[in-house]
């Protein structure tokens, strides 16, 4: 297969993969927080420490990839030691070209606070948040980020407002909220209202 083959049957798998239903859908509409949490293999919050671009081997062809690190704050989901270290296809400063983009895959910045919902690793050691960027929320001091649209958090669980400095959509949650909805739907119970 050449390298312009794979790159096609990456973008495709990408495309495909996010019009699909089901709970390995990268972004099936409309997401909730319990198909992310569902999805994901480690769910964390963490800081970014660092993001190195590099080369990834995917059926043959060499394609971008970024490894990114963080020191994890809190296990949400899964476990590991202290620092969580994965491969995404893409790169920081990607095009319109770059297939992490293509795919709606999200960009870390090393300090920033995040909420990742990490899928597991595929044969080709690549991985992404589940629901794509809806799967990794900026944390800001205790409030956590999340798309304005994201079910699965009761509009009554927690003050929301919109923010100009989140994007447009994005509304600020207390991490504590978005934590609880998380470990409920682990458990199987519905999130609670407050």
């Amino acid at each position: 297969m050449s390298a312009a083959s794979a790159r096609l049957a990456l973008a495709l798998t990408l495309a495909v993969a996010s019009a699909q239903p089901g709970p390995m859908a990268m972004t099936a509409l409309p997401v909730t927080l319990p198909d992310l949490t569902g999805s994901a293999a480690r769910v964390f919050r963490g800081v970014c420490l660092s993001a190195e671009v590099g080369i990834a081997d995917y059926a043959g062809a060499r394609i971008a990839a970024t490894t990114y690190t963080f020191e994890v704050r809190e296990y949400l989901k899964g476990g590991g030691g202290k620092t969580v270290t994965f491969r995404q296809v893409g790169t920081p400063n990607g095009g319109p070209a770059d297939l992490g983009r293509a795919g709606g895959l999200p960009v870390y910045t090393p300090g920033l606070e995040y909420v990742i919902f990490l899928l597991p690793e595929s044969k080709a050691r690549l991985t992404s948040p589940a629901g794509a960027s809806r799967g990794a929320f900026l944390v800001s001091g205790e409030d956590v980020i999340i798309p304005g649209d994201l079910a699965g958090l009761s509009s009554s669980a927690a003050p929301r407002g919109r923010d100009a400095t989140t994007g447009a959509g994005s509304e600020r949650v207390p991490y504590r909220t978005v934590r609880d909805a998380i470990l409920q739907s682990l458990a199987g119970a519905p999130p609670a209202r407050r």
